[in-house]
């Protein structure tokens, strides 16, 4: 047990990992070198892993300290012969144990079981066939719908055609490459399908999305997109514009892992559009699925070079993992040849390619936004680009160098840009105007933990407006206070990522906190907010989703933590203005560090 303690005393290992790995002991009386793999296994779940691939471990070996090298060179030179010893702990997916293994991966029993539901509920979808349009009307359904469109190939046109031709679609896209009025149009050109084909149709559709906020963007920008339709007014009305998150859409309950809806009791819907797709992991994904029926049509959107999602799993970069010799079936480049212009390419040809489609041109940023600029650059992972456009000057980046080892720079950077928003309680102020003025700027940070992570510059933050008189140093709430919810409440319909804005209901006299539920302002008393933080500063990864007019983005020191996709990320949350605070040495490095997630998910969609 001796590494294993150690990797312990370490931070190496969580107090989850080393309490899994003594359970197993006690309850199989196993190798010490099994119970080592097994808590090492769930350490990289917490990681965001899938699995471990036995591959990986001599890389992951080498980043551990030097002092532990022996005992580790030792321990894995016994994993193969501990590996045939125990069939009651380690299995091959033939009957349930805690650990599987399979094509030189080990999971934990739950990720394994979650990726091959997820893999087998996918490609049956993607094989399914549904009756074959009527090209005529189709084409010129399609031509109605993209009038004056000159782009040529035009993938918003593509992935129209992908998702209405097939039962799953998968549309992936970077900022402002026109992803929701692909989705709005798609949902038009569906309507008008399914109503020429039955005038007594209502196919049920609905909208979701993973946290809150991106449910309530959704809904903003899929309202906005109908209006501009050039369809009959009956098609339009047919729109829903309500998104609600996926955990309201399966019925999540209070203390349960299960969910309301599942396979025995299927969602009725016909058509489901899911927006934010990068932040769905595999357990997510399977009960999604699960809960689908089997006609029902899905449709995933997102952006595949984001950062993957908190839990365990890569599911959006998995399904569009196509390697570059994959083409669509036959029948859908001919379909795409047709109503699109693509031409018919040779290729491997894969089932799963007919569902999956890249928008790539984006109309958000001008030729002379340096937002997209940066974004682009990060995106390929270019350091000498990423070099080059901070050096030209635009007018929406700013750069700040971090000159002390403390945060108080920062905080002053902080009480600069929300001093708007904390003027805006010097008088009385409605919970629409209190979320517009929130979203106008947000601090993102890559860590947590330290001095420059989210918990330190909170704290800093709130002790900055004690010493301003804008919060009471014996009460933890206070007019303005923005929080973020950490964690799931089924009951209250308060889930992990919604922001709420607290104020001073003047009928009831008492601070409330007013979050933005089904496009109406909700409030709660402070004391009955289930587990939250206050959210001047937030985590990249909460951010997804949400979209500010500025953000500043801190870049720590922490290699481990910083990476392109965690970069890329945070710059695209910002619409008008990104600040980038930190040293650029740490940035660069970000920017030549992709994540890679171990998992066998796309492996099994492609082969």
């Amino acid at each position: 047990m001796q590494l294993l303690q150690r990797l312990y005393e370490l931070d190496l290992l969580r107090d989850i990992d080393l309490q899994f790995a003594r359970w197993l002991g006690q309850r199989f009386e196993a190798s010490h070198t099994l119970l080592t793999l097994a808590a090492v296994v769930s350490q990289q779940s917490g990681e965001g892993h899938a699995c471990l691939h036995l591959q990986q471990l001599p890389n992951l070996i080498a980043s551990w300290p030097d002092e532990l090298h022996s005992d580790a060179k030792q321990w894995y030179a016994q994993l193969d012969a501990a590996l045939d010893t125990h069939q009651l702990l380690l299995g091959y997916g033939t009957e349930p144990t805690p650990l599987v293994l399979e094509r030189n991966r080990v999971y934990l029993y739950r990720l394994w079981h979650a990726e091959k539901q997820v893999a087998e509920a996918l490609l049956a979808r993607a094989q399914a066939r549904d009756a074959a349009c009527d090209l005529p009307s189709f084409g010129a359904a399609l031509d109605q719908l993209f009038i004056g469109a000159t782009e040529q190939p035009d993938w918003q046109r593509v992935a129209v055609v992908t998702a209405v031709a097939r039962r799953l679609a998968v549309i992936s896209g970077g900022p402002g490459t026109g992803k929701t009025t692909t989705v709005t149009r798609m949902l038009a050109m569906y309507l008008q399908q399914t109503l020429s084909a039955d005038r007594q149709a209502r196919p049920h559709i609905l909208l979701a999305a993973p946290t809150g906020k991106a449910a309530a963007r959704l809904s903003e920008s899929i309202a906005g997109a109908k209006a501009q339709l050039p369809v009959a007014e009956p098609i339009k009305q047919l729109i829903p514009e309500q998104g609600i998150t996926l955990h309201r859409l399966l019925g999540a309950r209070p203390r349960s892992v299960r969910y309301r809806y599942n396979r025995d009791n299927p969602l009725q819907v016909d058509l489901l559009v899911v927006d934010e797709a990068s932040m769905i992991d595999l357990p997510l994904m399977a009960a999604l699925l699960e809960a689908l029926p089997e006609h029902a049509r899905l449709v995933l959107i997102g952006d595949k070079q984001q950062l993957a999602s908190v839990e365990a799993g890569s599911v959006l970069g998995d399904l569009c993992a196509m390697q570059s010799a994959a083409v669509p079936t036959e029948a859908m480049q001919e379909l795409l040849c047709v109503t699109c212009g693509l031409p018919v390419t040779e290729g491997d040809t894969r089932v799963l390619a007919d569902s999956v489609a890249f928008l790539r041109k984006s109309y958000r940023f001008a030729g002379d936004s340096g937002i997209g600029e940066l974004a682009s650059a990060v995106n390929r992972g270019s350091v000498k680009q990423t070099q080059a456009v901070l050096r030209r000057g635009f007018d929406d980046l700013n750069w700040i160098e971090a000159l002390t080892a403390d945060n108080q720079h920062l905080v002053q950077h902080m009480a600069q840009k929300y001093s708007h928003y904390l003027s805006c309680f010097k008088q009385a102020i409605s919970p629409d105007e209190a979320h517009a003025a929130f979203a106008k700027f947000q601090l993102l940070c890559g860590l947590r933990k330290g001095v420059f992570g989210v918990d330190a510059l909170n704290e800093a933050f709130e002790n900055y407006l004690e010493r301003r008189g804008l919060k009471a140093a014996d009460n933890r709430w206070y007019e303005g206070r923005p929080v973020i919810i950490t964690r799931n409440d089924a009951a209250l319909q308060l889930y992990n990522g919604d922001i709420g804005i607290t104020l001073f209901d003047t009928e009831q006299q008492q601070l409330r906190v007013y979050f933005e539920q089904g496009g109406e302002m909700r409030s709660y008393s402070t004391s009955r907010v289930p587990q939250h933080e206050t959210v001047f500063a937030m985590t990249v990864h909460k951010s997804q989703g949400s979209e500010f007019k500025e953000i500043t983005l801190v870049l720590t020191d922490s290699a481990r933590v910083m990476s392109r996709e965690l970069v890329y990320t945070g710059i695209t949350r910002a619409k008008q203005h990104c600040n980038l605070y930190g040293k650029k040495a740490v940035m660069l490095a970000a920017v030549d560090q992709p994540t890679v997630r171990m998992s066998g998910l796309a492996e099994r969609l492609w082969g």
